[in-house]
């Protein structure tokens, strides 16, 4: 199937212009995969055919989803600028992919990337999180109305949650990119080599500057209360999660994990209810597997 939908995009220019359009209009859904689908149509045809085409179906789906944005009163416009930061990341990593052939430096750049883009907010803004608490009010305020019962003073949830919402934004932005990226590979690896991204995607890590970072995030996490570190933990947890991934798809590969744990791992990354820590749990195992991997292979 997805083979014949790579096929149907490639086939003609419009049909791709189209799709990113749609896909950009549905974005602004909740819990919706139409933000990765309107990455990954630029990325297949720029891995397939050049960066004009990729750029016609990264601005279709910009314009598409900045006028949904831009038309609803109930939609922050932090939520468009986000929005077409990730657009126009995911074909600006594939170009990198397309240059270099290297699906995890492409997946190291990603973490890099969005790890700083947090700094600078943090660093750049006077007070990056005072930007969240208009916003977490009324939707907070809109659950009680509903029947929620708070366990504590509304005041302290706000300040929390604005605390680490530049984080959670980063994550769920870095996690639509790359899943764009995968998705836009895989489809062209289908229609070129099949099999291929499969042998990309099982060998992706950190490395050793990625995994020595993360690792001194984590201690200074332990000591500092701090919102930039409380910020690039989300991310560096989204980013292990991959790797996490990768390395349950590897097992697999090797016999060691059957198709219905993979599946049912799957299936609990997009249960709203059982998705965050879903994500803990493959971030421990890609931490795990960043350091005990080159053991292994050296055994």
């Amino acid at each position: 199937m997805h083979r014949a939908i790579a096929a149907w995009l490639t086939e003609r220019p419009w049909r791709a212009a189209f799709a990113s359009a749609l896909c950009g209009a549905l974005s602004p859904q909740v819990f919706s995969p139409f933000p990765v689908l309107a990455c990954a149509i630029p990325v297949l045809l720029l891995l397939r055919f050049n960066a004009t085409a990729a750029i016609v179906a990264a601005v279709s789906a910009m314009a598409a989803a900045g006028w949904v944005v831009l038309s609803s009163t109930a939609l922050s416009q932090w939520v468009f600028v986000g929005m077409l930061c990730v657009f126009a990341a995911a074909p600006a990593l594939a170009a990198v992919l397309k240059r270099t052939g290297s699906l995890n430096l492409t997946f190291q750049l990603a973490i890099l990337g969005t790890a700083l883009a947090v700094t600078a907010v943090h660093v750049l803004h006077p007070d990056p999180i005072s930007i969240w608490a208009p916003l977490i009010t009324p939707s907070l305020d809109a659950m009680v109305n509903a029947g929620m019962q708070l366990e504590s003073d509304k005041e302290l949830i706000v300040e929390l949650l604005s605390r680490t919402m530049w984080g959670a934004v980063a994550g769920m932005g870095l996690a639509t990119m790359l899943g764009g990226v995968f998705l836009g590979r895989w489809w062209q690896s289908l229609l070129s080599t099949p099999g291929s991204f499969g042998d990309e995607y099982r060998e992706l890590r950190f490395g050793l500057v990625l995994g020595l970072g993360v690792s001194a995030l984590f201690l200074i996490g332990l000591v500092v209360d701090s919102a930039l570190v409380s910020s690039l933990l989300w991310v560096a947890f989204v980013g292990l999660a991959f790797q996490g991934l990768a390395a349950a798809h590897r097992s697999k590969a090797r016999g060691s994990m059957n198709r219905g744990w993979l599946a049912a791992i799957y299936v609990l990354l997009i249960v709203p209810l059982s998705t965050s820590i879903t994500v803990v749990g493959l971030a421990l195992w890609g931490f795990a597997d960043n350091w005990l991997r080159p053991r292994a292979q050296r055994a």
